[in-house]
């Protein structure tokens, strides 16, 4: 999978998650209360889906989370 592919599937689960929401990415998805802790959890579920990989409670940090991009360099992190 490339990087493209993995940043462009990422998006897509945002979106599916927070239909409504308009983001790019580098869009700040929590400081921009685009993703609560509810939506959160639900774009885990869809990412531990798409990509065949686990994610800890302990990973759930802002920091990961927080723009699609930083979303995209975490799943590469674990080998995405």
């Amino acid at each position: 999978m490339t990087e493209d592919s993995v940043l462009q599937a990422v998006v897509a689960a945002v979106r599916e998650t927070v239909p409504e929401a308009e983001i790019s990415d580098h869009t700040p998805l929590i400081a921009r209360r685009i993703v609560d802790s509810l939506s959160l959890l639900s774009l885990v579920a869809l990412l531990e889906k798409e990509f065949s990989v686990t994610i800890r409670d302990s990973e759930i940090l802002p920091a990961n989370f927080e723009t699609p991009l930083a979303i995209c360099d975490f799943l590469k992190a674990k080998g995405c």
